[in-house]
């Protein structure tokens, strides 16, 4: 049974889509080359060892906490779903499925970073480089069942409540220190960079404090460097075998705690769709210089924002984010630049408002059977994402500029108020253009199901965004600069949606179809037989 589950990975590793993966191994190989040529330099006396432990101790941390980032979407390209049904004991399956988890980008690259093990234990000859491979092979088993059995953890965790929460601080937290974790370090070098001053405060590198290596080297991500060295080192045998033994006692421990995860959710049944509330009618939302319908279709997106639970997740997150990023900040001793913490919510509301459509699932053909409502969709759906998102992240720069006083304030006011237009009428617009299909909406009871990839879009409209947030500061303080941005936003808010209503109306059907097939390809195929 494992060789069928190997070669069914590796036809769905052929015949899958390639783009994300080739770049996370080409990422992935880059900074294990890093790593490896860090190794030969430390063994030539350039630089300390002990960054080598910081660096398997970093890439150790993204094993345990890379599932975290993205919780609604199942590690293994094999899917449990599929498996359910199959007239075969599920604590063999698991036993069977487990072994193919050892396939993938993640392991490769891993195995890649983990032999400047092998570099550094060179020099203490052949017996030494046999327990660095070793050491290489056991703390590449480590790793990939801690990153499995913590992602299989957050998959259970997210059939509760309590972890639709728990999911979106996590996701916040990770993405605060992708986006704000570097500004400490740049506050420790620059400190004095708010006022203008660029003067350099140059660290020494020259050689860690031991401290900080021995505590690297006890935590499980260093079990394998600590092997290697005492193996180059000469320390004896229990110096080298007793952290070899760890490695492979803790990766069997956790192997198991995946396989019992596994065998749960293969023998948990389709829980069907049941609501959690009563529906009961809502009161209208009135908005100015709106019709309507409009408002109405805004008083909608804002009640499923709420309530639905993939949307749910991603609205807690986008706004924990920036407010996480700001405590960085705040703590780093840069409050001159706490006012970006107002573009920063335009920039992460618009990257989780742009699977909107392929969420609400086969709902769509309401509005493609109501005459006119395709055009007050799109406009409140606009209307939606301005109150949930736009609205507040100007007033969030705005406070933080009459607060902090930054010179910077200006330009976040403004940036804010061009993020928030390009987000606002962009999301519905990458909505259609790049729907991530997935289990629909009347079958969605809880965050842990697959919603749809959605970061491809993601990836699209995060540099666009960006872009907008940045071009008041560039084209600085001048009268045309301000002249420009008003006419940007005037542009953006009132050609876009017109284009959005046309394109809604081309693809409609299409989209409809995608939806109840739960793939893209009839959508894709449909807009070559258009174009």
């Amino acid at each position: 049974m494992t060789r069928a589950l190997f070669a069914l990975k590796l036809r769905l590793f052929r015949n899958g889509p390639h783009d994300e993966r080739v770049f996370s191994l080409v990422t992935g190989l880059i900074l294990a080359a890093l790593v490896i040529a860090g190794a030969s330099s430390a063994t030539h006396g350039v630089i300390h060892e002990g960054w080598i432990a910081v660096a398997l101790t970093v890439w150790g941390g993204m094993w345990l906490f890379g599932p975290l980032a993205q919780p609604r979407h199942e590690p293994s390209v094999i899917s449990h779903e599929w498996l359910r049904g199959y007239p075969l004991r599920p604590w063999r399956l698991a036993r069977a499925l487990s072994w193919t988890e050892l396939l993938g980008v993640g392991p490769l690259v891993t195995l890649a970073c983990l032999s400047s093990l092998v570099v550094l234990a060179a020099p203490g000859g052949a017996a030494a480089v046999v327990v660095a491979v070793a050491a290489v092979a056991a703390q590449l088993y480590l790793l990939v069942w801690a990153g499995r059995t913590v992602a299989a953890l957050a998959a259970w965790l997210l059939r509760t409540r309590v972890g639709m929460t728990l999911a979106a601080v996590q996701t916040a937290i990770m993405l605060a220190l992708s986006f704000a974790g570097w500004v400490p370090v740049a506050a420790w070098l620059l400190p004095r960079l708010g006022e203008g001053d660029t003067t350099l405060v140059a660290p020494a590198t020259e050689r860690l404090p031991e401290p900080m290596i021995d505590v690297l080297a006890a935590a499980p991500t260093g079990w394998g460097y600590s092997a290697a060295l005492a193996a180059r080192d000469g320390a004896g045998t229990g110096p080298v075998l007793l952290p070899l033994a760890a490695l492979l006692t803790v990766g069997a421990l956790l192997q198991l705690c995946w396989i019992a995860l596994t065998v749960g959710a293969l023998r948990r049944p389709p829980r069907p769709a049941s609501p959690r509330r009563l529906c009961v009618p809502g009161r209208d939302l009135s908005l100015p210089f709106v019709t309507p319908e409009v408002a109405a279709v805004a008083s909608r997106e804002l009640v499923t924002w709420l309530r639905d639970p993939a949307r749910g997740v991603e609205l807690r997150s986008a706004w924990l984010t920036p407010l996480l990023m700001a405590l960085v900040i705040a703590s780093s001793g840069w409050s001159w630049a706490l006012p970006l913490a107002g573009p920063a919510v335009a920039v992460f509301g618009a990257m989780v408002a742009i699977n909107t459509y392929a969420l609400d699932g086969t709902a769509l053909w309401q509005l493609l059977t109501t005459p006119g409502a395709l055009k007050a969709d799109v406009h409140g759906r606009m209307a939606a994402w301005a109150l949930v998102f736009g609205l507040p992240s100007v007033a969030l720069a705005a406070v933080l500029w009459a607060v902090t006083g930054s010179p910077l304030g200006g330009a976040a006011f403004g940036g804010a108020i061009t993020a928030a237009a390009v987000g606002c009428a962009g999301a519905p617009l990458l909505a259609l253009l790049m729907p991530a299909v997935g289990t629909d909406a009347r079958d969605r009871i809880h965050p842990g199901q697959q919603a749809g990839d959605p970061r491809g879009g993601q990836m699209t409209i995060f540099p666009v965004v960006l872009l907008a947030a940045v071009l008041p500061g560039v084209v600085g303080g001048p009268w045309w600069g301000s002249f420009l941005a008003a006419v940007l936003v005037a542009v953006v808010v009132g050609v876009i949606p017109l284009f959005t209503v046309g394109l809604l109306q081309q693809r409609g059907t299409g989209l409809l179809e995608a939806m109840a097939t739960r793939g893209t390809a009839v959508l894709r195929a449909a807009a070559r037989t258009k174009s």
